[in-house]
C-alpha cells in the first residue's frame, strides 16, 4: 500500500482536482453543529480554484430536505453546488420498481418524504416490502431490539429497503444507530436487504451525473476527489469506485484513532479493512 500523507489543509491538494464528492454528515457537521473551518475550506474551493462540490450524503431525505437542513445549520449554499442523498436514489428505486404497498420502519419525518410517490404504506402482514428509514427511536433503542419483528418479517420473505447505509453517525459527542445497523440485522438473521447508498454504485453514477452538470462537462476520474470520514461507507466507496478519496479522520473513527494521531496510525485502521485513501485530513479545513 502507497503512503497515505496527513495534511494539514484541503489546501495542499485541492488543485488536483477539478470536482470533489463530499461527505456531509461528519465532515460538514456533527449533526448538531457545522465543523469548524469546513465552510471556508469549500467556499475557497469553489470561488477561488474553480472547483465543483456534490455533497453525497447517506440521510435518507431527498436533497432539497438537506438544503433546508444545512440552512437551519448555518452552512450556506456556497459551500456546494448540488446535493445527492441516500434518498434521491431510494425513491428513483421505488418509482421504477413500482410496489404497491410497503411497511415503513423509521421515524414519522423520514416517511414524509416518500408520501407523494404512488405506493401504500401499510401494515406488515400487508406489505410486498419494507422500506426502512431509521430506528424509530435511536434515542434509547440499539438494533437487538429489532430481532423480534424481523423474525416476523422473515416469515413472509420480505425484501429490506434500506435509506440510509450508515451503521452509525455523530449525534454531537455521541455515535448512534442508523438504519444501515438494522439492514445488517436483517441480512444476518437471512433477510435480503437492498443498500442504493454509499459504498453501493447508484448514488455515486447519481453524483457524478450531478457534477458533470454543474461543471458543464464530463470530469475526468482522475480529476474527481471523494471526501469522507467513514471506512465502511465513504472510503469503501470510493475506493470501489476506484475515486481517489480523502479520510477525515477525526469523525466517526476519532475514538479508534485518538486525537493525537500519526499518518502511520491512518494507515493501519484503513489497511486493515484493505482499505487506502489518498491522503488523511484530521477536519476539512483549508
Amino acid at each position: 500500500m502507497s503512503p497515505i500523507p496527513l495534511i494539514n489543509g484541503f489546501s495542499e491538494i485541492c488543485e488536483a482536482y477539478d470536482g470533489v464528492l463530499c461527505d456531509v454528515w461528519g465532515v460538514l457537521h456533527n449533526g448538531q453543529r457545522p465543523r469548524r473551518g469546513v465552510v471556508e475550506a469549500l467556499t475557497r474551493y469553489r470561488e477561488e480554484k474553480g472547483g465543483k462540490v456534490v455533497l453525497i450524503t447517506n440521510a435518507p431525505r431527498p436533497d432539497k430536505h438537506i438544503a433546508e437542513h444545512l440552512a437551519e445549520m448555518g452552512i450556506p449554499d456556497s459551500v456546494y453546488d448540488d446535493i445527492t442523498s441516500s434518498g434521491d436514489v431510494v425513491r428513483q428505486h421505488l418509482i421504477d420498481s413500482a410496489p404497491k404497498k410497503v411497511f415503513h420502519i423509521g421515524r414519522d419525518d423520514n416517511l414524509a418524504h416518500y408520501t407523494d410517490l404512488p405506493i401504500t404504506f401499510t401494515e406488515q402482514d400487508e406489505a410486498e416490502l419494507i422500506l426502512c428509514t431509521s430506528l424509530y427511536d435511536r434515542r434509547v433503542e440499539e438494533p437487538e431490539h429489532y430481532r423480534p419483528l424481523f423474525e416476523e418479517l422473515l416469515k413472509s420473505e420480505l425484501p429490506f429497503l434500506c435509506a440510509n447505509p450508515d451503521v452509525v453517525a455523530e449525534q454531537g459527542d455521541t455515535l448512534v444507530w442508523c438504519a444501515g445497523a438494522l439492514a445488517q440485522l436483517y441480512s444476518q438473521m437471512g433477510g435480503t436487504s437492498i443498500i442504493m447508498g454509499k459504498p453501493y454504485a447508484p448514488i455515486y453514477d447519481l453524483a457524478k451525473r450531478k457534477l458533470n452538470a454543474v461543471a458543464g462537462k464530463q470530469i475526468a476520474q482522475d480529476r474527481i476527489l471523494a471526501i469522507g470520514d467513514g471506512m465502511p461507507t465513504d472510503i469503501k466507496g470510493a475506493n470501489a469506485q476506484n475515486l481517489d478519496v480523502l479520510f477525515v479522520s477525526l469523525g466517526i473513527h476519532a475514538e479508534e484513532l485518538g486525537e493525537e494521531h500519526s499518518a502511520d496510525d491512518v494507515m493501519e485502521l484503513l489497511g486493515n479493512s484493505g482499505l487506502t485513501a489518498k491522503a488523511a485530513i484530521p477536519r476539512l479545513v483549508w
